[in-house]
């Protein structure tokens, strides 16, 4: 796992325990759970188990995406990679940003040799993300 990825506007790094409240509104709405798999809805206390007892990471390939350290949703960093935003985020180019920087990270730091990456028919924003990346 990364320790952090800047961009021009965001902070990717791993998940913290504050993050708990902020993940669970966010995959707890279900605008967000539809195009996620396999999230459950409704998404619970239950459903996030961030660390383990020894204290690593349940979700080593996961990061957090915070803006302005605020936490705003979550990508993944490794050979299949996949992404969630607060609604309220959409539509700014978070998403494609964090997404680019990802990808990055997995091809140069990780040195992987290919990502995939998918998005459920009717999500459009992500189609377009994913396409504009190469996907």
């Amino acid at each position: 796992m990364i320790d952090a990825l800047t961009t021009k506007r965001l902070v990717i790094r791993p998940y913290c325990e504050a993050d708990a409240k902020a993940v669970l509104g966010i995959l707890g709405n279900l605008e967000v759970a539809r195009w996620r798999a396999p999230i459950p809805h409704p998404f619970t206390l239950a459903d996030l188990r961030i660390f383990n007892a020894d204290g690593s990471s349940r979700w080593p390939d996961l990061a957090a995406i915070t803006l302005n350290g605020d936490l705003i949703g979550g990508i993944g960093i490794a050979a299949h990679t996949g992404y969630y935003l607060a609604p309220e985020h959409w539509g700014h180019g978070y998403g494609a940003e964090a997404a680019k920087a990802a990808g990055d990270c997995a091809f140069d730091k990780l040195a992987l040799d290919e990502m995939r990456a998918g998005c459920f028919d009717g999500n459009a924003a992500s189609f377009k993300i994913l396409t504009g990346l190469g996907f």
